[in-house]
């Protein structure tokens, strides 16, 4: 096992011998007091969040004495508090104090962040690095304002520091047990433990391939993060999921165990935080919030039930899509590849080659999930039916579009080549098969319902170079 040096080591966990009675008697320079302090104050701060005119009418020792007695006592719950609070919050005028009175309010109120902190060091097996009489001084300075202790750019890089320590420490633990526990599993480079559940008898698993594989992923507690199980009464086959190697949630661990994997064998994988998702972690897509912590060792169970040429699976879904709108009557199947059901012919004129064009569509993907919706979206925003320029459209629009007449109602069915082809599109996979329901509105002359977009202006070289000159010349000023 590599060795992992936490920063203050033996001085972080160092216990105190006493216990401050306020800010003033905190010894900044003792670890412990300086971090208990600032993840009070932290803990604090999350009120800022909560309008003045309600953390106004809040009894402040009460929050104080609430975030307390959920810190230290790990048989009382937060549960009744939950209720209490759902019932004095409902009203967005303010707080309702029908029902509970301000203390009772505010005692919840504190409570809840209180086992926020609590659960939150558990999980890290740290409560006792941690001194909760400080940690309450923290939380009741932040909360009048007088949090000047330690500077809050200072304060948010230390707890995210001591977060990683903690999490280093806890994954070289981890790791040491596993390999104990397990001395006759692959261990190479002391970097991860692989362990053979059941031996595959298939063929060795190749990373060029896509898999249709059983996965998960769980920290170092065993609490399942990422699964691809969302039924575990269903067969296997019915909770697998068809990804390749270079999705995200495939950590560098895999990758190098699979050299030891063959399909259809079961196999447990323990790795540290270097060839998992490492000091970056893994965050939610669009989302500050992190799915595995920076530094986290991780544990995954995974068994590849099947492999084949990446996107083999997609293209063959597709094309069982395409057999069988090709069964529907009023069907014409292009040369070019689309397949154009006619559901109701439209009265109106053939829509013209690049002409404007007001539809509505409902899109879905191969496996029949709908992607887009635009009755549902024209709804919801109180608007028309979109509108667009057949100019500005895929492939498969642009050439089956003038098939249709204007009131009519058609199914499309798109190849990947004529939709969004091999990159794909957000939402859309590559080598989708897609099929639109499209009711045509109307249709114009170009312009006339798509307003164009005015050109940029170009500039010349010498243009260029003028207003470079002149920018620099005011920078200079």
């Amino acid at each position: 096992m590599k060795k992992i040096f936490l920063i203050p080591a033996i001085a972080i966990f160092a216990a105190c011998t006493s216990s401050p009675k306020d800010a003033s008697e905190i010894n900044l320079d003792d670890f412990e007091q300086r971090i208990s302090y600032a993840l009070g104050a932290d803990m604090g701060t999350n009120f800022k969040g909560v309008p003045d005119e309600i953390f106004s009418l809040l009894n402040k020792e009460e929050l104080e004495r609430g975030f307390y007695e959920l810190l230290t006592n790990k048989d009382l719950k937060t549960t009744e508090c939950n209720d209490i609070l759902e019932a004095a919050l409902s009203n967005q005028a303010g707080i309702d104090t029908t029902q509970y009175n301000m203390k009772e309010i505010s005692h919840c109120y504190g409570s809840i962040f209180g086992e926020m902190m609590r659960n939150s060091l558990v999980s890290k097996d740290a409560l006792d690095k941690v001194n909760p009489e400080i940690a309450r001084i923290g939380f009741a300075n932040s909360l009048v304002g007088s949090d000047t202790l330690i500077e809050v750019n200072e304060r948010q890089k230390m707890i995210m520091n001591f977060n990683n320590d903690l999490n280093k420490f806890a994954g070289e633990k981890f790791m040491i047990k596993k390999a104990k526990s397990h001395p006759d599993s692959v261990q190479e480079e002391e970097e991860y433990i692989l362990i053979e559940n059941t031996p595959g008898d298939g063929a060795a698993i190749d990373l060029n391939n896509e898999f249709n594989i059983l996965y998960t992923l769980t920290n170092i507690k065993g609490d399942t993060i990422i699964s691809t199980f969302q039924n575990p009464t269903l067969p296997e086959a019915q909770n697998a999921q068809v990804v390749n190697a270079d999705d995200i949630v495939f950590p560098e661990v895999w990758k190098i165990a699979s050299k030891h994997m063959k399909v259809g064998g079961d196999y447990t994988i323990y790795s540290s935080y270097e060839l998992a998702f490492g000091e970056e972690g893994l965050r939610a897509p669009s989302s500050p919030n992190y799915v595995i912590q920076p530094f986290s060792a991780i544990g995954i169970h995974t068994k590849v039930l099947s492999q084949n040429e990446r996107n083999a699976g997609i293209k063959a879904k597709g094309k069982e899509v395409m057999d069988e709108a090709k069964k529907r009557p009023n069907t014409v199947v292009d040369p070019s590849g689309f397949i154009l059901t006619t559901l109701e012919e439209g009265k109106g004129n053939f829509v013209k080659p690049g002409a404007d064009v007001q539809a509505h569509y409902i899109l879905t993907n191969a496996n029949g999930e709908v992607v887009e919706n635009s009755y549902m979206g024209s709804a919801q925003n109180n608007q028309p039916a979109p509108s667009f320029s057949l100019n500005g459209v895929v492939e498969g629009w642009k050439l089956a579009i003038p098939k249709m007449r204007e009131g009519g109602r058609y199914k499309l069915v798109l190849p990947y080549d004529l939709a969004y082809g091999e990159q794909g599109n957000q939402g859309i996979q590559p080598y989708e098969t897609l099929t639109f329901e499209i009711e045509v509105i109307k249709s114009g002359e170009p312009g006339t319902l798509v307003q164009q977009r005015q050109q940029q202006q170009q500039f010349s070289e010498e243009q260029m170079r003028q207003l470079q000159e002149q920018l620099e010349l005011e920078q200079g000023m």
